[in-house]
């Protein structure tokens, strides 16, 4: 029998990751009020606002925390229900604005509403930034809780997750999919990342477990500009399906109704900003003129590089509206778009949730996903990313002939 997780026990998570994992001097609520919390936003999770449904982040701080520019309502009245957070979260939106609240008289209260920095926006929201982020640009360091879909939950402190509650489970993934070397996904985008490193003349370590600054900073742009198309897509509320193949397929795999001539790809664009964004974390021992003016220089390149990049990142994401895949190799060129994967899955084909094990019918689901489905199982040197018209992404891979995903990766 499974035994099904609710706010009681990822509250339990939460106080032991918070005393393990975070240095944080702002202090939990007692349990009593981290619990109503933490009830609060399950139950919102499950309403809608006019048949959306209800997503926004929620942050347990007081007002005087907040440094400047926060909204703050004269009205100390507002107790914090699931239906004032069905009422407030249309305000809101998900990566930047936050409603914050605290306990005053053992009650919970909504204070106002506040904002991150404009460059943590850009780098949740999957853009990468025009300039590196600064200390100014984190969530603030406080408990702040984030409403993903029905029944889902992820619970963090500034910019640490602690823990997640997705389908009845608690969860804790410190670390990307995308970027984790624990699991079959993000051994992939290393992989392509080495290529790439290497595509420059750059040595790649014999040791794959061992991971180098340099690799460490390309993987993050890397992925942050696959989440960033990903997060476009979802943005038009079309879905759209994108397939990353690391060698070439054949006709027989993917019948391409839209062929494009000689597109560069952005990989290019992705290494020239990682090397500048590089260059400018690097500070001189003794900043001088020259050394003020080579910075300047180094940032009008990053802002000029960052206007690049998203403008290769718009352009796939626009193609993703056309009915069929958009199909990328490695450095993200791409082969085609409006793709259709002939091959079709057995009847009785499953598929298996990475992070809960649940294993799925693969027909549960319509055939956009059913059409990446099968082509990744039939081809393991690929990966597929789906979005659904719901706002639901999902990535694929096949491992050993067996079909995996990972849900939510954008949360």
């Amino acid at each position: 029998m499974i035994a099904y997780a609710f706010p009681a026990e990822l509250m339990e998570v939460v106080k032991s990751r918070w005393q393990s994992t975070t240095s944080s001097h702002a202090k939990l609520p007692t349990d009593s009020i981290l619990l109503r919390l933490l009830e609060t936003c399950y139950h919102a999770s499950f309403r809608t606002s006019e048949q959306r449904p209800v997503q926004c982040v929620l942050a347990c701080t007081t007002a005087s925390d907040i440094p400047e520019g926060a909204l703050r309502l004269s009205n100390h009245a507002v107790y914090l229900t699931d239906t004032e957070i069905v009422r407030l979260a249309p305000v809101t939106q998900r990566h930047q604005t936050v409603i914050g609240c605290e306990e005053i008289d053992g009650w919970l209260r909504v204070w106002g509403f506040f904002e991150y920095g404009h460059t943590w926006v850009q780098h949740t929201s999957g853009d990468p930034p025009a300039v590196p982020i600064q200390l100014s640009d984190f969530p603030p360091d406080c408990l702040t809780i984030t409403i993903v879909a029905p029944g889902a939950l992820s619970v963090s402190c500034g910019r640490i997750r602690l823990a997640r509650l997705r389908e009845g489970r608690v969860f804790v993934s410190p670390e990307s999919p995308l970027q984790s070397s624990q699991n079959a996904l993000g051994r992939f985008f290393q992989r392509l990342v080495d290529d790439l490193q290497l595509s420059i003349g750059q040595p790649v370590l014999a040791n794959a477990s061992a991971e180098s600054s340099e690799r460490r900073s390309l993987l993050n742009v890397y992925t942050t500009s696959i989440l960033a198309i990903l997060e476009r897509i979802r943005s038009r509320r079309h879905g759209g399906s994108i397939v990353i193949a690391h060698l070439p397929m054949d006709e027989r795999s993917a019948h391409v109704t839209y062929q494009v001539c000689e597109h560069t790809g952005i990989a290019g664009e992705i290494l020239a900003y990682k090397d500048l964004d590089d260059a400018l974390r690097v500070s001189p021992d003794n900043p001088d003129l020259s050394a003020e003016l080579e910075r300047c220089r180094t940032e009008l390149a990053i802002r000029s590089m960052s206007r690049r990049l998203i403008r290769g990142i718009s352009q796939i994401s626009m193609l993703s509206a056309v009915d069929g895949a958009v199909l990328l190799d490695g450095s993200l060129r791409i082969m085609g778009f409006g793709v259709r994967f002939p091959l079709l899955l057995p009847s009785d084909g499953k598929v298996t949730d990475a992070l809960s094990g649940n294993v799925h019918f693969c027909d549960q689901w319509g055939l956009r996903h059913q059409s990446v489905f099968s082509i990744c199982q039939e081809n393991e040197q690929s990966i597929g990313l789906v979005v659904s018209q719901d706002g639901e992404v999902k990535a694929i891979k096949s491992v050993d002939g067996r079909l995996f995903f990972w849900n939510g990766i954008l949360d």
